[in-house]
């Protein structure tokens, strides 16, 4: 039989199981408030009280358009792994912010990666995100210079390119043909 606890310790035992209450209350108060914040904002119903959606959450709320929208993300990805049916404990706003962004599937194998040691934590998802992130990044080629009589060409590219230059060149070719023929002719 496990030992008895004192008067004392039943009421420490109750001032902490509050507390732990109320944190657990304020997450979810959090995805509630991203959850209004995003209905406010995508039906834009700030219109009569602000010009912007920056404007009304500094004004109404003394928020920045960042915090706010870092709560909507919140509420988001908490709202997608319920959905899911996924597992994982009740964290903090800043604890899923690695998850934001990521579709179902990759979500589901982020949860999966930062539970294999068996408790899902924040350092835990932040580095399952993370090599995620890194496998899924793929870095546009170096930019190319080429000196040319009367000019340097410069090609920057987008991570969705080709990288190859020889077509850059022609697109970027038959694109100035375009818009300078007509006004040369004008």
């Amino acid at each position: 039989m496990p030992d008895r606890l004192t008067d004392a310790d039943r009421a420490t035992l109750a001032r902490l199981e509050r507390q732990v209450e109320a944190g657990i209350s304020y997450v979810k108060a959090m995805i509630d408030a991203g959850k209004a914040l995003a209905m406010i904002r995508d039906r834009q119903l700030f219109r009569e009280s602000a010009d912007s959606w920056e404007r009304y959450v500094e004004d109404r709320f003394r928020m920045t358009k960042r915090r706010a929208d870092q709560m909507i993300a919140f509420a988001g990805v908490s709202e997608t792994l319920s959905e899911l049916g996924t597992a994982v404990p009740t964290l903090s706003e800043r604890a899923v912010r690695p998850l934001v962004g990521l579709d179902q599937d990759e979500l589901k194998a982020v949860v999966a990666e930062a539970s294999e040691d068996g408790e899902i934590t924040p350092a835990s998802i932040r580095k399952a995100a993370g090599r995620r992130r890194k496998a899924k990044a793929t870095k546009a080629p170096r930019p190319r210079r080429f000196k040319v009589p009367g000019a340097t060409v410069l090609i920057t590219f987008n991570r969705k390119s080709s990288g190859s230059s020889v077509e850059a060149l022609e697109a970027a070719i038959a694109k100035a043909r375009a818009e300078l023929e007509p006004a040369e002719a004008a």
